[in-house]
């Protein structure tokens, strides 16, 4: 068999013996790979103490076929993640990215956009001068890898019937269905969460959605669609009322049960007079009302997803 070279991010290094132990890393070309390195223990082993976790590797393994583990034999440091050194949440958060690299992608699957968004994201936890762009750094992480590997939540239409969501109150998030629930179909649903107004525009801000304005556009020219049609049905009211007498001529006019249900519609539909789209989300969105909804959300969903809490969950609630 040929040795086969790649790019690989180091996820886990377990001891296998005495000399050896068993690296499970992510590459670019071939994905997710679990190998046996011989002789990795050893004080002047052939690695040359490259294998560190989210130490980046250009690696040289052989790839066995017969469903046993792949042989790594050899390693060359390119970039040791050094955040470790600077603050222990900076640690924490390398070693998440590595833990959701490692319970969301199956072996031998490649994922060249998750491999790359792996490490932009690992060098930008290394550029952060605060906790709150710390946390927005993992939040944003978890939202693309989330979509690259085609998990990303649906947040603009019921994911159960399919039906467009025309509003952005009342949220109400399926962890089973992997999206937003509408109102008829909520009943009946298990691990539903509750998001306010504010998670979600957070939440379609993070997720680079204009879905919040395009609704705003819509339903403001509805709201003017409908207005006309009460100020024109009222207009006629008037006149009919001044001319009682006078036989009725013209195209027929909205009756007044008609007029009561355009009027609900009004009020059901329209957005808060003080709504601005999310627009009202600075830059730092991690200082924004509703981040910690979000947070939490895409952790019950993640959880939910692999079947388990990530062990990292409980270390970064200082963020």
């Amino acid at each position: 068999m040929q040795p086969e070279k790649t790019t690989a991010i180091i996820l886990r290094v377990v001891d296998f013996s005495e000399t050896s132990c068993v690296v499970t890393m992510m590459t670019r070309s071939h994905g997710k790979l679990t190998a046996l390195a011989k002789g990795a223990r050893r004080p002047k082993g052939p690695f040359e103490g490259a294998l560190d976790l989210l130490a980046i590797c250009n690696v040289v393994f052989i790839h066995k076929t017969s469903g046993a583990m792949d042989l790594l034999t050899e390693a060359k440091l390119d970039r040791r993640f050094k955040s470790g050194e600077k603050d222990l949440n900076r640690l924490y958060a390398g070693y998440y990215v590595a833990e959701l690299l490692r319970i969301l992608t199956d072996d031998a699957d490649p994922h060249a956009d998750a491999f790359d968004l792996a490490i932009r994201t690992l060098a930008q936890i290394e550029d952060v001068d605060s906790n709150q762009s710390l946390a927005q750094t993992l939040v944003e992480f978890e939202l693309a890898l989330l979509d690259t590997l085609g998990h990303s939540p649906m947040l603009t239409r019921c994911v159960s019937c399919g039906r467009d969501k025309t509003t952005i109150e009342r949220i109400k998030f399926g962890l089973n269905d992997g999206g937003v629930i509408c109102s008829g179909c909520r009943p009946g649903k298990s691990n539903v969460v509750d998001l306010s107004r504010n998670a979600f525009e957070v939440l379609l801000k993070l997720t680079g959605s204009d879905f919040a304005s395009q609704i705003s556009a819509r339903q403001n020219g509805q709201s003017k669609e409908i207005e006309t049609e009460l100020s024109a049905n009222q207009t006629h009211d008037s006149e009919k009322s001044s001319r009682a007498t006078e036989p009725r001529t013209g195209s027929p006019v909205l009756l007044e049960s008609n007029v009561k249900s355009l009027a609900n519609v009004v009020k059901e539909e329209k957005l808060p007079a003080d709504f601005t789209a999310v627009s009202t989300c600075g830059s730092d969105l991690a200082t924004s009302e509703g981040f910690g909804e979000v947070r939490q959300l895409l952790q019950k969903y993640i959880s939910h997803l692999v079947g388990y809490p990530p062990r990292l969950h409980a270390y970064l609630k200082n963020l």
